[in-house]
């Protein structure tokens, strides 16, 4: 006796390939805008000074916000944490990376100093105060000044 064929059969397995595909792509961009959004949220206003840009170098960054926050690669220590922290880095660093600090300009200059006294003591070589460029001015404009 033969079965007779059943046309309408209820699908009783999932097919998971898009849900898949769906979660790759949401990923991707989550990996794609963190960055991004991290770098932002970190709120310094740099002092400026004439100097010239340098090429980008891998730099470990230390910054120092207004209300005291300190930030280590964009992961916030405290600052009696730093100095441990700083000496765990090092060790794990092939070569020294060196050192950028960049603190807001309302900071106190003794706290800037500090933190780069921490940075010497935990084995820093090349220690480098980040700030903004200036506009450039014309050389007429700078005789004038004069």
């Amino acid at each position: 006796m033969r079965r007779p064929v059943q046309r309408n059969r209820v699908m009783s397995e999932i097919n998971i390939t898009p849900l898949t595909d769906m979660m790759m792509v949401l990923l991707v961009i989550f990996m794609v805008t963190t960055p991004l959004i991290m770098k932002a949220s970190i709120d310094i206003n740099l002092p400026k000074a004439h100097a010239k840009q340098d090429a980008p170098v891998e730099r470990l960054q230390i910054m120092l916000t207004r209300e005291g926050k300190i930030y280590v690669n964009r992961e916030q220590v405290k600052v009696d944490k730093l100095l441990a922290h700083l000496r765990g880095y090092f060790k794990k660093a092939p070569t020294d990376p060196g050192v950028t600090v960049a603190a807001d300009k309302d900071v106190p200059y003794g706290d800037a100093i500090r933190i780069l006294d921490i940075a010497r003591r935990a084995g820093a070589q090349k220690l480098v105060l980040a700030a903004e460029p200036l506009p450039v001015k014309p050389l007429s404009e700078e005789i004038l000044d004069k």
